[in-house]
């Protein structure tokens, strides 16, 4: 896997982009990327998981930022597990926060040359997290790339996420947590 840290040092011909932030990788995030790696194999793309290199909320809101479940380094050795081509990591700061969401789209379908969007069901993005899984889809035509929405994964009649996982660790159930984290076949 290759990791790239702007959006135009990719080199590949074309891409499936996965998005989100991917603290931890939990469950839900290996569905998601695991579907942009098979997508990439039938578009003859490349997959390119795009993250960030720290929680945006660091930037826009520290005292209401969650701590990392993993490092960004064991993010990645859990991209290129799960078959990633290349992680591009996107640095997050006030400006980059401030990209209305179609304006995030069109730089990404461009420098990526991208074939297919995968996101989650409550992926949000953009400024004021304005920019979601409806918007994705609705500018697919326009932009020309195949929009792909993965329902959550439950844990139980719980959606998995990196908040349900924070609040089972602060619970003290830590192996259930970190079973949530594993890579399963």
């Amino acid at each position: 896997m290759r990791t790239i840290y702007a959006e135009d040092a990719f080199a590949g011909a074309s891409a499936v982009a996965a998005l989100g932030m991917f603290d931890g990788v939990h469950i839900g995030h290996q569905a998601l990327i695991r579907r942009a790696v098979a997508l990439a194999r039938e578009l003859d793309a490349q997959s390119v998981v795009c993250t960030f290199d720290r929680h945006p909320l660091s930037v826009l809101c520290p005292e209401r930022a969650p701590a990392p479940l993993l490092s960004l380094e064991e993010n990645l050795k859990k991209f290129e597990r799960l078959g990633a081509d290349w992680a591009l990591v996107q640095r997050f700061t006030p400006e980059y926060g401030a990209t209305p969401p179609e304006d995030f789209l069109h730089r990404l379908v461009r420098d990526l040359r991208v074939a297919a969007v995968v996101a989650g069901e409550n992926y949000t993005f953009g400024a004021g997290g304005r920019g979601d899984a409806a918007l994705i889809r609705r500018m697919a035509g326009e932009l020309g790339y195949r929009a792909e929405i993965v329902p959550p994964v439950m844990d139980g009649k719980v959606i998995c996420s990196s908040t349900h996982i924070r609040r089972l660790i602060e619970a003290g159930e830590t192996e259930r947590a970190q079973r949530l984290l594993e890579i399963g076949e």
